[in-house]
């Protein structure tokens, strides 16, 4: 199954991917912080520009935070670009720059938790080790027609073990690879491609398309939430969120009491975590308050402005 697998990544693989091509332990962990919750096909023209603003270790670490984020606009879950920096500044201060191999040592920096360590471990390092991403998972389920489902205590502990065991000696980096583009390209979630699986003759999938199971899924809430534009001298006034939502991006004024439907403009709606959101917009003609920044439109082209404010500022403007 292995020697299958491994001759069919050769052939078919994706190696044109920008984090494959001769990559070094800063492009697998760029790549692997990128990856987190985000598509392939988002993520491949916004690495390069990123690796072209922050080409080393050292460059990022050395980065403020606001070019962090500005750079990682777009991308979502900001989250991850702070823990993205951070990680680059503990390896500069502790590690002398060089990205641990041993899984312990990884699992100190902050922010890498078992999923991106093993990842650093097969793809930066070469070791066989098992990385159990979506894609992945998926296979192995199907492969061991595992039922339970993948995302309870009983499930991942199935999983988890069958990984280990079908572990290669060696070849970790195209192991792991060849795994998870099998689960890209071929034993997709929706109609798997099984005749032309190179493992179709091992696997044990019954109902191929009934797997993976997970538990189901928590109900969406719906909320609303009322914003205000102010905007003056072609200058429009933004606060910097303290969170828990987008610490420390700029972001529109919340409304504190809706006093405004005279002034109402528009409204976006959003998702973000189990919530749906619909923002209403209210144009503000007082005097802004001090704790809001006045930015001209040029300035806002490179400021960290989480993707549903930018899109309600680009309507705003529209309707200004």
């Amino acid at each position: 199954m292995q020697q299958k697998l491994l001759t069919w990544f050769c052939q078919h693989g994706r190696h044109d991917l920008p984090w494959r091509q001769s990559p070094t332990p800063y492009d697998v962990l760029v790549s692997e912080f990128m990856l987190q919750q985000t598509t392939v096909a988002t993520i491949v023209p916004r690495f390069q520009d990123w690796m072209n603003r922050f080409p080393t270790l050292e460059i990022l670490a050395t980065a403020s935070e606001d070019e962090v984020l500005s750079a990682w606009q777009g991308l979502g879950y900001y989250a991850r670009a702070r823990r993205l920096h951070q990680v680059a500044q503990a390896i500069v201060t502790f590690h002398q720059g060089k990205i641990p191999q041993d899984l312990s040592t990884l699992l100190k920096l902050p922010g890498v938790g078992p999923y991106t360590a093993s990842a650093l471990r097969a793809f930066a390092f070469n070791q066989p080790t098992a990385v159990l991403d979506t894609n992945i998972v998926r296979v192995i389920a199907r492969l061991h027609n595992i039922t339970e489902p993948t995302d309870s205590k009983k499930g991942k502990e199935q999983i988890a073990l069958a990984a280990q065991e079908m572990l290669p000696k060696k070849e970790g980096y195209a192991f792991a690879s060849a795994l998870m583009d099998l689960g890209a390209m071929i034993c997709t979630a929706a109609n798997p491609q099984c005749k032309i699986c190179p493992l179709s003759s091992n696997c044990l999938a019954e109902h191929p398309t009934t797997l993976p199971r997970k538990k189901p899924k928590p109900s969406i809430t719906r909320k609303k939430e009322a914003r205000l534009f102010y905007q003056h001298d072609d200058r429009i006034y933004l606060e910097q969120s303290s969170g828990p939502h987008w610490k420390g991006l700029w972001i529109l004024p919340l409304a504190v009491s809706i006093h405004l439907h005279k002034n109402y403009l528009t409204s976006i709606t959003y998702p973000i975590t189990r919530y749906r959101i619909t923002m209403k917009l209210y144009r503000e003609t007082g005097t802004p308050p001090k704790n809001l920044h006045p930015f001209s439109k040029k300035e806002l082209q490179t400021l960290a402005i989480p993707s549903p404010h930018r899109r309600a500022i680009e309507k705003l403007i529209l309707l200004s």
